[in-house]
């Protein structure tokens, strides 16, 4: 039952990842999670070549730790295609958080939402797993039925907690988006 729980926590916390990626109307560092930069003859990630700040709720500064990929920062950003426009001033890279538009808000809830509905799935496929070993102890004699049933309610409660937290971060992302 532990590794059920703690396998459910995981999904919860893959989902909260994958959210922060999601752009909002407002400056986020995570918004630049999925970029990587080509990096002495590797693709990493900004933040493991470059610190990035965010200066207010409408600009992100990028300042790289070796200035000659200034540069390769930039490319790497507009090739991510995530909306972003990035200008090199200097030895900063400065990216200003366009405002969304309504068009772009529906997109992207409809994304959220069904980043949330696959990690709901996700539960679910746990809870099939975590309820076939429950029938497969009962069948091999190891818990009696009682035992079974109580275990089954257990896993229910579990996942009904689970769910209702997806809906919960999915309403506070929705809210992220549609503010401005």
């Amino acid at each position: 039952m532990k590794e059920f729980e703690k396998a459910t926590s995981k999904v919860i916390e893959n989902l909260k990842s994958e959210l922060v990626k999601v752009r909002t109307s407002r400056a986020s560092s995570g918004i630049l999670e999925g970029v990587l930069v080509p990096y002495y003859g590797k693709e990493v990630p900004i933040k493991s070549c470059a610190t990035i700040n965010v200066r207010d709720a409408r600009t992100i500064e990028i300042h790289p730790w070796d200035k000659s990929i200034i540069q390769q920062i930039s490319n790497a950003i507009l090739k991510a295609n995530i909306g972003l426009n990035p200008q090199v001033q200097g030895n900063i890279i400065r990216i200003v958080v366009p405002p969304l538009t309504g068009e772009t808000r529906k997109q992207l809830l409809k994304v959220v939402h069904n980043i949330c509905e696959e990690h709901k799935i996700s539960i679910r496929n746990l809870r099939r797993k975590e309820l076939e070993k429950i029938a497969a102890q009962e069948k091999n004699k190891e818990i009696s039925k009682d035992d079974r049933y109580r275990l089954e309610k257990e896993v229910q409660k579990v996942v009904d907690e689970k769910i209702k937290i997806i809906d919960e971060i999915f309403k506070k992302k929705e809210s992220e988006i549609m503010s401005d």
